[in-house]
């Protein structure tokens, strides 16, 4: 996705499914204990901005906004981006209740810890 070569709409299509697979993927098992319940691309011209949808936005964050850039070299890492062109974000999920994947998560470290 990071790369500027011309490529057919097929194919933009796909790869940027498979990128935004990947990266909800990775999200989900590193932020799932934090809430997490989705994430949002923008693609501007000047970076690339992701969205992190999470119902505890403090851990997200870590302390000192460290934990977010942590994970922001990691996805430049990962996905090649150039230094300084992509930017994370952490976004409140307002009401929990009506969003299924914040539940699911929910329910799914409650099972694991055997609270439920």
């Amino acid at each position: 996705m990071a790369q500027q070569a011309q490529i057919s709409k097929k194919r933009k299509f796909v790869a940027d499914g498979v990128f935004n697979a990947e990266l909800n993927e990775f999200l989900g098992r590193t932020l799932g204990e934090d809430g997490y319940a989705g994430v949002e691309v923008r693609v501007t011209p000047i970076r690339t901005e992701i969205i992190i949808r999470a119902t505890r936005t403090r851990e997200v964050l870590g302390e000192k906004g460290r934990r977010i850039r942590e994970l922001t070299a990691l996805v430049q890492k990962r996905f090649g981006f150039p230094e300084n062109s992509v930017e994370l974000f952490a976004e409140r999920v307002e009401n929990r209740a009506s969003c299924a994947m914040a539940q699911c998560e929910s329910l799914r470290y409650k099972l694991l810890g055997g609270l439920a």
